[in-house]
């Protein structure tokens, strides 16, 4: 019995950053300890979920499901048959978490700062929820570990309010979260018992939505910071390694890409001025105010409902023909959509949703999922004046260019998706991979 090896996988995220930019910081010399895991392990690009954005794809990395599985479409969701509206959290999460699926093994698991997991719920191990984690102690199971965070100073997330002051305060901040999340990781890494770790750094993810025309335009203040927060991760991703032996699966993964954003665009616009939506008042402060004889609406972030009879409480769309000629109108007429300034197209893809989703909550799923060109940040606000405007963000997400890393060079799959990794973390445990897992193991394991 004693020469039985315990098998571990650590799993560290870094939320947001692009393949690309791995590629850069690595191949530049930012972050030589990247730089050494990527001589003996594979380095892939990664597709996301639609839409890419975090509540989806961090539901769709723990489940290895894909949204009308898991259920989670959005950072906002519709209470079917209703126009009300909620922001879902772990207890809409309807498929099972990889932490859930080893506890059923007697594997044990340290989760720290994945999104979609507050409030924290009882597993085999320790949790410490992410975003949008408000309260600590909500955010943790077991409490008894609540004393130990608080006694690091832990910060649940960066403080973006700070922009509003300056940059510098946010930069401030940015570092401020980031230390703190390395202590945790190694605290628990160091003191713990596990069979799986997951740590994600959601800090990119923020520092790339207010920062990223800096690095692009090499701006001379920031772009070095910018450079410097990811010396930092690096730095922090070395004493991680110090604490994994032989006998670890290493995999670091991101939940999208990033590229720069040039222009926001509100779909509702679009569809007001094509009269596929009306409004009872002006402006119209939800989607209670959507008037008689609407036919669509978009919620964030490029998602389209028809409104439809007999699913929608005042829906006029037909089941059937009409639906069907309604979506490829929609499909034609944004597909055509141009930015005035650059005369360069908006949209990219319109999927119908049976294209991306299939599962048990397909019914809840958007009818129609735009995906943008690079640097057209869809917005699903209810009224706006204008089509494009530009806000405070400079970077937005992509649904390509994430990237998965793991220790291991016999990679059998290509594309890999978000999905694909959960997958691969059970294989890596000798764990049988479920058979309605929508995601598949990527590595040909010795």
């Amino acid at each position: 019995m004693g020469n039985l090896v315990r098998r571990k996988a650590v799993v560290i995220g870094l939320d947001g950053t692009p393949y690309s930019l791995i590629q850069k910081l690595t191949q530049q010399g930012t972050c030589p300890n990247l730089s050494k895991l990527l001589s003996t392990g594979s380095l892939r690009e990664m597709k996301s979920t639609h839409p890419p954005v975090s509540s989806v794809a961090w539901s769709s990395f723990m489940t290895g499901m894909n949204p009308a599985n898991h259920g989670i479409f959005g950072f906002s969701e519709r209470i079917p048959h209703t126009y009300d509206v909620y922001y879902p959290n772990s207890g809409h999460v309807m498929s099972t978490p990889i932490w859930n699926i080893l506890g059923n093994y007697n594997k044990r698991s340290i989760v720290i700062n994945v999104p979609s997991t507050y409030p924290a719920s009882e597993m085999n191990g320790i949790l410490i929820a992410g975003f949008v984690a408000i309260d600590l102690t909500r955010a943790t199971f077991p409490n008894s570990v609540v004393p130990a965070l608080k006694e690091m100073g832990y910060k649940i997330d960066v403080d973006t309010e700070l922009i509003h002051e300056s940059k510098d305060k946010l930069f401030d901040d940015l570092f401020l979260t980031l230390e703190s999340r390395t202590r945790a990781f190694l605290h628990f890494m160091e003191t713990e018992v596990f069979d799986l770790f997951i740590g994600i750094f959601t800090e990119t993810d923020r520092l790339h939505h207010f920062f990223w025309n800096c690095i692009e335009e090499n701006d001379q203040k920031y772009s070095p910071l910018f450079l410097d927060y990811y010396k930092k991760i690096d730095t922090a991703i070395g004493k991680i390694l110090e604490n994994i032996d032989d006998n670890t699966t290493l995999i670091l993964l991101s939940d999208h890409g990033f590229c720069t954003l040039k222009q926001e665009v509100y779909i509702n616009h679009w569809l007001n001025k094509e009269g596929l939506l009306n409004f009872k008042t002006t402006p119209p402060k939800s989607l209670f105010h959507i008037g008689d004889g609407s036919k669509a609406y978009c919620m964030d972030p490029g998602r389209i409902y028809i409104n439809l009879k007999g699913r929608e409480p005042n829906g006029c769309v037909e089941p059937g023909n009409d639906y069907e000629e309604l979506r490829n109108t929609i499909i034609s007429g944004l597909i055509k959509l141009k930015d005035p300034a650059t005369q360069s197209n908006i949209i990219d893809r319109i999927h119908k949703r049976e294209e991306v989703y299939h599962g048990k909550y397909f019914d809840r799923a958007p009818d129609l999922v735009i995906e943008p060109k690079h640097g057209y940040d869809l917005k699903g606000a209810i009224y706006d004046e204008t089509l494009l405007r530009k806000g405070i963000f400079s970077g937005m997400h992509t649904y390509d260019d994430a990237f998965v890393y793991i220790n291991h060079n016999n990679i059998i799959k290509h594309p890999i998706e978000i999905t694909d990794v959960t997958a691969t973390i059970l294989a890596s445990l000798d764990i049988p991979v479920p058979d309605d897992m929508d995601g598949t193991n990527f590595i040909k394991w010795n």
